[in-house]
This record gives structure tokens, C-alpha cells and sequence, in this order.
């Protein structure tokens, strides 16, 4: 039996029209690695699209490559009119574009009923669909949602290396054991082609390494990744352009920001989680909105890599909202389960009703174990 490598490089060897689609709560590494794979399907010669429907983060705006992102999944597809000819045979056909209207004509010994015809959609453009770093398909979001007639009716090459991952596609190119989703695509394309990997692809995969494992400091950094992140900056990549705009840009405001949520944490040592809570003079005293407090939130999560899950608090509107980022994703969807919420880029935002610091605490600990 051909392992999933193969499998996968036999897909894109039987594949001219490609289709490459990333999560609607993409990061650096969904975004940097359909980038490269993206750009080496092109140079091996074949149509291949990247769609992604979002905005693309400030800071990673600095990507090269971004200029061949579409918006929109190309709609280009057949219309096919079927007339029964069995008993009435057509002898001409001639057709006129005029007044905004095609208008068909055709010559038959006998009147064409209604019932002798038929009309129904051809196939589809794309005869490949590609999902990067998606764990199911409902991920991709609207790209998804308005087109699933597309999704159900062509193969699809599924990329991860989440153990979450649904394994959805015709051929599951994923691998838990690896630490990025860049790591996958690195040694796919290496796999399709020995030269395809160029300096767009390799700042594209090094930016995706470097996201995922915090600039090597998360736990499933292998050798293995650094031997890759080398042979990368070797290519080419733009390792000192990705570690400024990742980890090195940092407004003072949001510093400020950070210093007065980091004089109120709560540090749980038994189920390793560290609480902030954000106070509304917090944001004016900084010239701050909420929206600033996912840059504090991976702050934390990088200072302190023995925490297991960091929340930060606030009021908003009459309601507690809630942001949370974990080391294990399994931990966000099962808080998100039960609590209902929205995750989007690797966090967990909740929407609770209005309460005291300690009594939403007390209900969010509830799912959150103990190490």
C-alpha cells in the first residue's frame, strides 16, 4: 500500500487545475505554507489557486507572495443544455449574442418539446482541492459554506499536523509528529521537486516554523525542525524580516497595557493557569482597545511556557468576555463545547453573561483539569 507521501504526489501528478484553501482562522503558518506550496505547483506547471477570504494580520503582511491570494474561489464552470436527439435529429445549429442574449437556433425536421430538453451544471474548473492546516472542513468557513457542492464532488489532498485533524480528505497528508504544518508542506514539495523551494516558499515555510513553535521554544521542536530551519535560511528565507514583525514589534501602548494585567495575575500552580483581568480605565490610561489584548495573551503564553492555558477577563456591555489560548487545542474546544464561543487563530473568545471575576473563574475551571 502507498503511503500517504506518495499517495499525495500521485494526486498532483493526475491534478492541472488546483484549488489551495487554508482555515478562516488562519496564522502564520496556514498562511506561509499554502504560499509555498502554492508557488511550487506553479513552477511544476500546473493552474494552481490560492483563496483565502480574510484579512491578512498586520503582522504578517510583510510575507511576499500575498499579491497571488484571490479572494474568491473562481466560478468558472460548464452549463450543459441536453436535447434528445433520438427521434429528431438536429441538422443545424447556429447561436447569436445580441441585446444582452444568447439566443440558439436549431434546425429540425420536427417542433422540439420541452420535455426533449435538459439542463444541468458541467463540472467543476478544479479537478484538485488542497486544505492547509484545517482539522475539518467546517474550519474553512464561508469559502466552505458556499462551496460544498465543490468540496463533495472533488478529491481532496488534506494537510496537518494537528492530532485533531478529522482525516476528511481522499488522501490525509497529516503528521502529529511534526511541529508545524510548514514542516508537512516543506518536505511534501521537497518530495514533488528537488528546486521548488525558492526564496518566496522558504520565507513563506520559515515564517510558518517559527509561528508554531515560538521561534523553537515549543515542546515539539525536533531536531528534525531545526535541520529544516536551516536548510531554509539557506534558500533564502527572510528569518531576521519574520523574527522582527513576529516577536520584536511591540507599541508601547500595549506594553503598558501588558505591565497592568501582569500586576494582577493569578497564577494557578495546580492546574497550571494564569488568570488577568483587564479593568475598562486599563484600556483608556494606555490609549488601548480589547483588541490589543491577544498581543498580551501570546506574550504571556511565551514568557511562561509552563502554563497550560492563559485567560484574560474583562467587561464589555454588559457581559464578561473571556479570551483564552492553550497549548493543547483539545482544551479550547472543550471549554468552547460547553460554554459556547468562537475560535479563531489558535483562541477561544467567550461571551458570558455579567458576573464576578471569581464566579466566571469558578465556572470556566470546571473543564479545565488539573496536571
Amino acid at each position: 500500500m502507498l503511503s500517504p507521501l506518495q499517495q499525495s504526489i500521485d494526486l498532483i501528478q493526475k491534478s492541472n487545475r488546483v484549488l489551495i484553501v487554508i482555515p478562516e482562522a488562519f496564522n502564520g503558518d496556514s498562511l506561509g505554507s499554502a504560499i509555498a506550496l502554492n508557488g511550487a505547483l506553479q513552477k511544476l506547471g500546473k493552474f494552481s489557486e490560492l483563496v483565502c477570504n480574510e484579512e491578512i494580520p498586520e503582522k504578517l503582511k510583510f510575507m511576499p507572495g500575498l499579491e497571488t491570494i484571490k479572494k474568491d474561489v473562481s466560478s468558472w464552470r460548464d452549463f450543459i443544455i441536453s436535447i434528445d436527439t433520438s427521434k429528431n435529429k438536429i441538422s443545424r445549429l447556429r447561436y447569436e449574442n445580441e441585446d444582452r442574449a444568447l439566443k440558439i437556433y436549431l434546425t429540425t425536421p420536427r417542433k422540439i418539446e420541452e420535455q426533449d430538453i435538459k439542463f444541468q451544471p458541467g463540472d467543476f474548473y478544479y479537478d484538485l482541492v488542497i486544505t492547509i492546516d484545517s482539522p475539518d472542513l467546517e474550519s474553512l468557513g464561508k469559502i466552505f459554506e458556499d462551496n460544498t457542492e465543490l468540496f463533495f464532488g472533488k478529491p481532496i489532498l488534506n494537510i496537518d499536523h494537528k492530532s485533531a485533524n478529522e482525516y476528511f480528505g481522499e488522501v490525509n497528508l497529516v503528521e502529529p509528529t511534526n511541529a508545524a504544518c510548514a514542516e508537512v508542506c516543506a518536505n511534501f514539495i521537497q518530495s514533488l521537486g528537488p528546486d521548488l523551494i525558492d526564496e518566496t516558499a522558504a520565507t513563506g515555510l520559515l515564517t510558518g516554523i517559527l509561528f508554531k513553535t515560538r521561534c523553537f521554544q515549543n515542546f515539539k521542536t525536533t531536531p528534525q525542525t531545526l535541520n529544516l530551519a536551516s536548510l531554509l535560511i539557506t534558500k533564502g528565507a527572510a528569518q531576521e524580516k519574520i523574527v522582527q514583525n513576529l516577536y520584536k514589534i511591540k507599541p508601547l501602548n500595549r506594553l503598558r497595557l501588558w505591565g497592568k494585567l501582569l500586576s494582577r495575575l493569578d497564577y494557578n500552580e495546580n492546574s497550571k493557569t494564569a488568570w488577568l483581568f483587564a479593568k475598562p480605565e486599563d484600556f483608556s490610561q494606555t490609549q488601548t482597545v480589547p483588541q490589543d489584548l491577544t498581543f498580551i495573551l501570546e506574550e504571556i503564553n511565551d514568557l511562561f511556557p509552563q502554563i497550560t492555558i492563559g485567560l484574560i477577563l474583562w467587561q464589555e456591555n454588559d457581559s464578561t468576555r473571556v479570551l483564552a489560548q492553550a497549548r493543547q487545542p483539545e482544551l479550547l474546544q472543550t471549554i468552547n463545547l460547553n460554554l459556547g464561543g468562537t475560535l479563531k487563530n489558535d483562541k477561544l473568545l467567550l461571551k458570558l453573561p455579567a458576573s464576578s471575576p471569581e464566579q466566571t473563574k469558578a465556572k470556566i475551571s470546571n473543564f479545565i483539569p488539573i496536571c
